[in-house]
């Protein structure tokens, strides 16, 4: 019963230091992770912008630049799943994801940029 006892604090002991060991690594992470979400949502303004603009721009292709935009935003959901397939269920996986969505919302805003 000792024998059991002394192993049941050896592992507590073990998983509290290994937890503090990866506290650093779990901070760094986390500010990875909402640098990532911050440039998507900073692309995904400038995009709106750039879908404004060209509405202004084009009156007449309003239709089209709103369905270009939908047929975008699914394209880029099928693209980005399986871009960031390699990093599914990794400490990178958040990270990745919104790095492909902020690099497809710059994409598409660039493009609309270009039209006008």
């Amino acid at each position: 019963m000792k024998k059991i006892k002394l192993s049941f604090l050896i592992l507590i002991y073990s998983f509290n230091a290994g937890a503090a060991f990866t506290e650093p690594e779990m901070s760094q992470l986390k500010e990875i992770n909402e640098n990532y979400m911050a440039k998507a949502i900073e692309s995904r303004e400038n995009l709106h912008a750039a879908i404004k603009e060209s509405i202004a721009n084009l009156p007449n292709e309003k239709s089209n630049i709103l369905k270009l935009h939908e047929l975008w935003s699914q394209a880029t959901k099928i693209k980005c799943r399986l871009a960031i397939l390699d990093s599914l269920n990794t400490d990178a996986e958040i990270a990745s994801k919104y790095e492909c969505i902020a690099n497809e919302y710059t994409a598409e805003a660039n493009f609309l940029n270009s039209t006008y």
